[in-house]
């Protein structure tokens, strides 16, 4: 049996309804990512794949951070565009993916047009968080550090299989849906700091959704899009594999979200920075360091995550995302870093920029991990102040991660945060509430009806106070 034919007999089988921890750590990023969505409703990437998508006509599908309802896939390229539009929404460590937020808005867009059940739309989640995950760890570390932006990659084959799922189209249709999604599969990591970057995971969401249609309506394509000859693996530079064992292991016991979990983001950067931020608030609070006594910071991070960290000197919010120069600058002299950090104003502060010649960046000696994620390479972190003492600290996994997740209240304080970053705090209860309710939702519409609302007042208050 091959791999490809392995996940999705397991894809289309699968019974996920006993599976209490899975599905609650799933309800939490599907909040989780909803928030991050209102947040990034009004940036520039998300107003213009809005405005594409109107070009297409309506549909039945809300256009997530709208009041919008275009057809399933262009709701999906634009719930996925704002989903990711800020670098504040989750990250799958196997598969090096922004995994929900390709999931949820191509799952929201079919639910939707659909009129399915919340439970359904988180089955085919898990379904689809497990096939990046396996995919990952099949293709990577090789297939990432060739730059591919894995997020429209994996994620895109990935989606399509939970597409698949959701519409119940059982094994074969979820093979085909995975092979179409392969011949869509692209985008590369030099776009980090571009607008095209969150765009990324719009196109992945979109596309999931035509492949599972496409899969729906008879199309097919090669059986073995993962492991044959010119496939993802040995065509997108991935790591060369001469068996699946690693991407089949314990696949009818263990579930990714519960053995690696999400990261649950607590900074608006790349998650490659984390860690680092992590140790400057532990040093920061534990030592009651103040930013005047620093002298400065030297730090060392394994080469994946340096090589996305690349802009040692932003010139605007999208390049700051992906500086740990300029976050771990902010992080230092606030304790924190905000939604407010990342804007213009602040990114051309001489009093953040002049630390950057303060802050050492050099990676570990030695060969990758197996998998992209700081167990094997941690996060080293050394603070010295001008009186010549020094505090280290070495951080293997960030908060929010599978060993320290997001608290209840950390979550709904995030939640606010992003609704107070689209101007929408008044409502921040209600939505929070209301994405905590989507698991048993009878049909979709019912819950995109009440988002549709809120963002229908939104600009009804918005004229108000014009």
């Amino acid at each position: 049996m091959t791999l490809e034919r392995a996940l999705a007999d397991w894809a289309g089988s699968v019974d996920l309804a006993g599976r209490k921890r899975a599905r609650a750590l799933a309800a939490d990023a599907l909040v989780d990512v909803t928030a991050c969505a209102i947040a990034g409703s009004a940036e520039s990437s998300t107003r213009a794949v809005l405005e594409i998508g109107r070009r297409f006509g309506t549909g039945s599908a809300l256009a997530l951070g709208s009041d919008l309802r275009l057809p399933a896939p262009w709701a999906a390229f634009v719930g996925g565009t704002a989903a990711h539009a800020l670098d504040y929404d989750d990250n799958l460590a196997p598969s090096a993916t922004h995994a929900t937020a390709v999931l949820a808005p191509a799952l929201f867009a079919l639910a939707d047009e659909e009129a399915l059940p919340g439970a359904d739309v988180l089955d085919a989640y898990l379904v689809g968080l497990e096939l990046q995950g396996r995919i990952g760890r099949f293709v990577n570390p090789g297939h990432y550090e060739t730059g591919w932006h894995a997020t429209s990659t994996i994620g895109t084959i990935g989606a399509a299989a939970a597409c698949a799922r959701l519409l119940r189209l059982g094994a074969d249709g979820i093979l085909a849906a995975m092979s179409v999604a392969f011949s869509m599969a692209s985008g590369s990591k030099q776009q980090f700091g571009s607008m095209m970057k969150p765009i990324h995971a719009g196109l992945a969401a979109k596309n999931a959704v035509l492949a599972a249609r496409m899969a729906e309506a008879g199309i097919s394509g090669d059986p073995r899009p993962l492991s044959g000859a010119w496939g993802l693996s040995e065509l997108y530079g991935g790591t060369r594999h001469d068996e699946a064992g690693s991407a089949l292991k314990d696949l009818d016991r263990v579930l990714v979200i519960e053995t690696d979990g999400l990261l649950a983001k607590r900074f608006p950067c790349c998650a490659a920075a984390h860690p680092t931020l992590d140790g400057i608030v532990l040093l920061r609070e534990t030592n009651q360091i103040r930013p005047e006594e620093v002298d400065r910071i030297d730090i060392v991070i394994p080469e994946f995550a340096r090589a996305n960290l690349r802009f040692d000197k932003p010139e605007n919010e999208m390049e700051a995302r992906f500086s740990l120069t300029y976050t771990a600058a902010r992080v230092l002299l606030s304790g924190a870093l905000s939604l407010n950090d990342l804007t213009p104003p602040m990114v051309s502060d001489p009093a953040t920029r002049r630390w950057f010649g303060r802050i050492s960046i050099v990676t570990h000696e030695g060969p990758p991990p197996a998998e992209l994620g700081f167990e094997a390479t941690p996060a080293v972190t050394r603070i010295t102040l001008a009186d010549g003492r020094s505090y280290e600290v070495a951080i293997s996994a960030a908060r929010g991660w599978r060993d320290a997740p997001l608290t209840e209240e950390e979550l709904r304080g995030k939640f606010v945060d992003c609704c107070r970053w689209a101007g929408r705090e008044w409502e921040a209860a209600r939505l929070f509430d209301l994405a905590r309710s989507l698991p048993g939702v009878v049909r979709f519409p019912e819950f995109s009806e009440e988002l549709s609302r809120t963002f229908g007042a939104g600009k009804a208050r918005q004229k108000e106070h014009a």
